[in-house]
C-alpha cells in the first residue's frame, strides 16, 4: 500500500477508536436523546458518518466499470468542502441517502462500520503509484476525488461528527 494511502487509513483508525471508545461510554437514552426535533442524537451522528463512508466504497463501485470514469477528473469542490467541515459550517446532508434514522443499535451499527472499514481498506489496497492520481470515488458536493482526497475527506468529515459528540458528550457532565 502506498505510504500516504497508510497514513491517511492510520489517522482514520485512531479517530474512529477514539469515537467508539466516547460513544460506548454512555446509556442507551444518551445515545437515543435528541436536543430538539431537528437535532441529531448521538447514535444519528454515528450512523451518518458510518453511512457516509459506505457512501464512498459504493460510489467507487458505480464509477469502476463506467466509461465515463477515465474522463473524470478530480474536482477543486474537495477544499470548499472540507473547509466547511473543519470550519463546523452547518449544512444540509448533500445525499438524503445519509441522512440517518436512528433505528439502529450502537452493537449493530458498530459491526456495520467495522466491515465498511475492511471492505473499503481492501478497495484501497488497490491503489498504487499507476492510480493514485485517478479518480476513484465521486461526492455528491465535492465532485470526483482521487483515493487520498476521499480519505482527506473522510478525515475533515469524521473530525466534523466526533466535535460535534465530544461536545454533547461534555454537556452531560
Amino acid at each position: 500500500m502506498l505510504r500516504e494511502i497508510q497514513i491517511a487509513i492510520d489517522k482514520l483508525d485512531e479517530k474512529r477508536q477514539a469515537l467508539i471508545t466516547a460513544v460506548q461510554s454512555v446509556s442507551e437514552d444518551q445515545l437515543t436523546y435528541k436536543l430538539g426535533p431537528d437535532k441529531w442524537s448521538l447514535l444519528q451522528e454515528l450512523q451518518h458518518v458510518i453511512w457516509a463512508e459506505r457512501g464512498m466504497r459504493l460510489s467507487e463501485e458505480e464509477l469502476r466499470d463506467n466509461p465515463v470514469r477515465e474522463h473524470l477528473r478530480p474536482g477543486e469542490l474537495v477544499d470548499v468542502v472540507k473547509n466547511i467541515l473543519e470550519n463546523d459550517v452547518p449544512v444540509d446532508v448533500p445525499d438524503p441517502s445519509l441522512e440517518p434514522d436512528g433505528n439502529t443499535s450502537l452493537p449493530e451499527l458498530l459491526k456495520l462500520w467495522e466491515q465498511e472499514r475492511q471492505l473499503l481498506w481492501a478497495l484501497l489496497e488497490t491503489v498504487n503509484s499507476e492510480n493514485v492520481d485517478k479518480v476513484m470515488f465521486s461526492h455528491p458536493a465535492a465532485g470526483p476525488l482521487t483515493p487520498l482526497q476521499t480519505l482527506e475527506l473522510a478525515l475533515a468529515h469524521l473530525d466534523n461528527h466526533q466535535r460535534r459528540i465530544n461536545n454533547r458528550l461534555a454537556d452531560r457532565k
